[in-house]
């Protein structure tokens, strides 16, 4: 791992607990530079309505990617 990510700030999510993919120190998300464009490894968007989720037929919910979506637009409204 480039430890300039870090030491730049660019680190912007990690997993807390378990970390599924094995991704070094935990890094789920990183960004640019600038700051605006953001990379994840989690892929949000695949869990944005509940029938998106594995195991929605088992009874497991989704939707858990939206809030993620919603918090990003209220952020940029309000900057």
């Amino acid at each position: 791992v480039d430890i300039r990510l870090a030491a730049n700030g660019q680190v912007a999510l990690t997993y807390a607990g378990h970390n599924p993919n094995g991704s070094v120190d935990a890094i789920a998300g990183v960004c640019d530079e600038s700051g605006v464009v953001l990379g994840l490894m989690p892929h949000p968007e695949n869990h944005v309505v509940p029938r998106q989720h594995p195991r929605h037929s088992r009874g497991t919910g989704g939707g858990l990617g939206l809030a993620l979506f919603q918090r990003g637009v209220r952020h940029a409204r309000e900057v």
